[in-house]
């Protein structure tokens, strides 16, 4: 009677266990048929975002199969939409949860839409669901300038040492001299670099070479013979023609002896004539 007892009271615990509702919520019970959702419900219409949008919805389906999210341009679907894919073939359902993370950085301003296609297991028609007027507005990215580092110039002063005590104090930085623009200097003849262990007669001897050189007094010496030579000629051909025109005259004179009786005739009476 006893064994018939205990065994009744395990019966009965087994059915409160399976009946009770505690035990129904923590997922002992038979599991209930999925319900057909497919809705996208963030971004609502007319949403003005940019960036990466989370996209937001449901889709569920009894026979569920696979879902996509996709997009095009357009504030509404037409027969003539590109449609982009953001995710495709997704195996696991999605209930109130993100379907897929929408990057939007790439794509020119303007108005999309979206649609969440949700497929069953050998049924190759989507269900559809369409979000239109989400307008897309990325800011253009500000260009970052280049720093062009200032020279130090030259001149300027050094920085005061850290006085004892002191450690830690930044010493106060000198302003900053802008350069004049450098003249770009004439070329200048250089002479030969001159030894420094050389006493002052030697370095002067040093020099008489790279200032005289033989090259450039040879070719002095040359240039001075030349022009004496030419002078010469010419002086000698001046001469010889003057001297040839002084004889070409006086032989032209003395081979026309009645020019002279003439020039003897035309003098006045007395000329030439000694006195008695």
């Amino acid at each position: 009677m006893r064994k018939k007892l205990n065994y009744l009271g395990i019966m009965v615990t087994v059915l409160l266990i399976f009946i009770h509702p505690t035990y129904r919520q923590s997922g002992w019970a038979a599991p209930h048929t999925q319900e057909a959702i497919w809705t996208i419900t963030s971004p609502a219409e007319g949403t003005i975002a940019g960036g990466e949008i989370t996209i937001i919805g449901t889709a569920s389906l009894p026979n569920f199969d696979s879902y996509g999210v996709l997009y095009a341009s357009g504030p509404q679907p037409t027969a003539n939409s590109q449609w982009v894919p953001i995710v495709f073939g997704e195996r696991t359902m999605v209930v109130n949860g993100p379907l897929a993370t929408w990057d939007t950085t790439a794509l020119p301003n303007g108005q999309y839409t979206l649609a969440l296609a949700v497929y069953e297991v050998g049924n190759t028609e989507p269900k559809l669901d369409f979000t239109n007027n989400i307008t897309i507005f990325n800011e253009a990215a500000t260009p970052t300038p280049e720093i062009t580092e200032t020279p130090t110039p030259t001149a300027a002063a050094e920085q005061p040492a850290t006085a004892p005590g002191e450690e830690g104090m930044v010493a106060p930085v000198g302003p900053t001299v802008e350069q004049p623009p450098t003249v770009t200097p004439r070329p200048t003849a250089t002479l030969a670099p001159v030894d420094p262990t050389l006493q002052e007669g030697e370095e002067e001897e040093s020099l008489i070479p790279t200032i005289l050189s033989m090259d450039s007094v040879k070719e002095t010496f040359s240039t001075g013979v030349q022009l004496a030579i030419l002078i010469y000629v010419f002086g000698g051909l001046y001469a010889a023609i003057k001297a040839a025109i002084r004889y070409y005259l006086r032989r032209r004179r003395i081979s026309h002896p009645l020019d002279l009786f003439k020039s003897n005739q035309n003098k006045p009476k007395g000329f030439g004539e000694s006195k008695q």
